[in-house]
């Protein structure tokens, strides 16, 4: 049977394509079918094996797929803010045929076990990337990259205004010039810690600010994200798919969390804080980059995860 991996069409995030990077490589060689994760509804195809991880979803209307998709669920998260229509009689019946259901998260693991589905606590497939599939191991490792970090905490006002969202606009226009100081002073101390640091400092964003043509060309970014991650020292970071991969890279990384204590922030990291350290940007004086190691925690999720696939899929 053909076999699928999620993907984005309309997403500039590149956290989303490092976990199709990180599904397909689990599935191993081959040709893959790439599935929008909003279009699943749609699918018209042959009978397909699919590897479903990731947050669910903008769309919930678009919930459940279509019949002939055949769906692995692993690093499922669903976004609090649909849960409700996510899980309407369709979409539990849904769920429940295809239990047990890997959830990336105990937010998720326990709203499904709330609604008598049987879940369990897988973390992110982002875990089983290995460094030597982006550099060679002797790659030395140089300086300090600082991807996205803090980037959450200044309302994204216009993106609300364009879906003509008008009441949660209003709400975050009037929020934002205590959120605009906050994200100023995070900002402030942040770049304090790093000037007292004697390594070359790089910095990037996981959010592209212009499209790019296509997948492929997604993928490719991806990658060159990924090889960022595989040649620093250490990682600071505010995003989960910096943090998971470079856990599983063997990169060190803080994961800042100013600005993260909103319920859609908060659910996407219970069960994953052990992984990697976390902090607010108050907290950094106190750490000394030399005593970070990187974190071997993540070794019985990665077992895990290869376990499912290698069963369902029937791979070698």
């Amino acid at each position: 049977m053909p076999k699928g991996t999620i993907t984005y069409t309309h997403s500039t995030n590149l956290g989303d394509y490092i976990q199709t990077i990180a599904a397909a490589q689990l599935l191993g060689p081959g040709q893959f079918t790439h599935l929008d994760r909003e279009s699943l509804h749609l699918y018209e195809g042959p009978d397909l094996q699919l590897l479903v991880n990731g947050w669910f979803m903008q769309n919930p209307s678009h919930w459940p797929p279509a019949k002939a998709i055949s769906p692995l669920f692993l690093s499922f998260h669903i976004n609090p803010t649909v849960a409700d229509q996510m899980l309407s009689p369709a979409g539990r019946a849904y769920l429940k045929k295809h239990q047990p259901i890997g959830c990336r998260d105990e937010y998720t693991r326990r709203l499904l076990e709330r609604h008598q589905i049987q879940a369990y606590l897988s973390a992110c497939v982002t875990l089983t990337l290995k460094r030597s599939s982006f550099v060679s191991n002797e790659t030395p490792r140089k300086g300090i990259l600082v991807l996205s970090a803090l980037e959450r905490m200044v309302p994204n006002t216009q993106e609300l205004w364009e879906q003509k969202k008008i009441f949660p606009w209003a709400v975050q226009q009037f929020k934002a010039p205590l959120k605009h100081l906050k994200a100023k002073q995070a900002n402030e101390r942040l770049q304090t810690f790093l000037s007292q640091q004697n390594r070359p400092i790089t910095r990037a964003s996981q959010i592209l600010k212009t499209p790019l043509q296509n997948t492929e060309d997604y993928l490719v970014a991806a990658r060159q994200q990924l090889e960022k991650i595989a040649c620093a020292e250490v990682v600071i970071t505010s995003r989960i798919h910096t943090a998971l991969p470079a856990v599983a890279l063997g990169t060190p990384v803080i994961f800042l969390n100013d600005g993260l204590e909103h319920p859609n922030q908060a659910s996407r990291l219970e069960g994953l804080l052990d992984l990697f350290p976390v902090c607010n940007t108050k907290a950094l004086a106190q750490i000394n980059l030399e005593n970070l190691i990187p974190s071997d925690k993540h070794h019985p999720f990665v077992r895990l995860i290869i376990k499912k696939t290698t069963t369902f899929f029937n791979l070698k």
